[in-house]
């Protein structure tokens, strides 16, 4: 019997918008590669209490979930939030991380530049 993680698939991505911005936080130095954005906007979506919807949209497939979560630190803490998810650990990332990554994009919209250290204060 296949656990959760193997029915998951092994990419997860964005919606080409936000994956568009992801990007830009990158050449931006906003986050040193683009992989890091990605786990900080499932973190901040963790840490804001989300509870994502399913991605509406075409999605651009980014990361191999063996590269971005090697030690299933990511789909563990996953799984000790949200203990009644009815989808796999990494759809469930994946939509976590669209949903971070749209309040990351009004942020820098907003202000012009996204201040991780100003939003990692607010988040304690």
């Amino acid at each position: 019997m296949a656990t959760e993680h193997q029915k998951d698939g092994t990419t997860i991505g964005l919606t080409k918008e936000n994956h568009e911005m992801l990007v830009k936080f990158k050449d931006e130095k906003i986050f040193h590669e683009m992989m890091d954005g990605y786990r900080f906007a499932i973190a901040y979506s963790l840490n804001k209490g989300v509870v994502p919807q399913k991605i509406s949209g075409q999605k651009v497939t980014t990361f191999n979930v063996g590269s971005l979560d090697p030690k299933k630190e990511i789909a563990n803490a996953i799984v000790v939030l949200n203990t009644d998810l009815d989808i796999g650990v990494y759809k469930y990332a994946e939509r976590l991380a669209e949903s971070g990554m749209t309040e990351l994009v009004k942020i820098y919209n907003n202000n012009n530049r996204l201040d991780l250290a100003k939003i990692i204060a607010e988040s304690s």
